[in-house]
């Protein structure tokens, strides 16, 4: 038998065999602050802190001293964009779970912009379950009735293969330079 054989079976199983990726993200919108990590097999790959600035974001790692701004306007930016489309596309949604606190100051009112917001999220994960019918889906409310209060935390559980992600990258940097060219001649440069 010819073990030269299991060498290419070997390539093709890491290329095509799924890779579990977690992303966890929070935010809290009165201070417009937050944070997001990302684990691959459970082991943590990035964890950063945010802040929003008018059209600015603001990044710091976890224990990093410097910090790294990035324009919304910037070509960047638009790469960023078009890769998460391209991943997402190409992922498989295992788990969804929404994390939100609220609270307006007023019993009431929090009690009703609660419901409104739980509503609306069951209905976008009843619409999602229905393109994604093996994934596990839940929302968790927590209502502060007397206190200000907004925070959203997110927990996504994919699957993608190294082959997809390596597609991705390339489809992105393709199509950001196509969308940059068309930016330019639309505004005369």
């Amino acid at each position: 038998m010819n073990f030269y054989l299991l060498i290419p079976f070997f390539i093709i199983l890491i290329l095509f065999f799924p890779i579990r990726i977690e992303a966890r993200a929070s935010f809290n919108v009165l201070e417009r602050t937050g944070a997001f990590g990302i684990f691959v097999f459970g082991i943590k790959v990035d964890y950063e802190q945010f802040w929003i600035e008018n059209k600015k974001i603001i990044t710091k790692k976890d224990n990093d001293l410097e910090s790294h701004e990035f324009s919304i306007d910037n070509k960047n930016f638009l790469y960023l964009r078009i890769l998460a489309l391209q991943i997402k596309d190409k992922s498989r949604l295992k788990e969804l779970f929404v994390f939100y606190n609220l609270g307006v100051g007023d019993a009431y009112k929090s009690a009703m912009l609660g419901g409104y917001i739980n509503s609306s999220l069951l209905t976008f994960m009843t619409s999602l379950k229905n393109t994604k019918p093996t994934a596990s889906m839940g929302v968790y409310d927590t209502i502060s009735y007397n206190q200000k209060v907004c925070q959203f935390a997110i927990r996504a559980l994919m699957t993608i293969s190294l082959f997809d992600v390596v597609y991705s990258l390339l489809r992105s940097v393709i199509l950001t330079k196509k969308k940059s060219k068309k930016c330019l001649k639309v505004n005369g440069g």
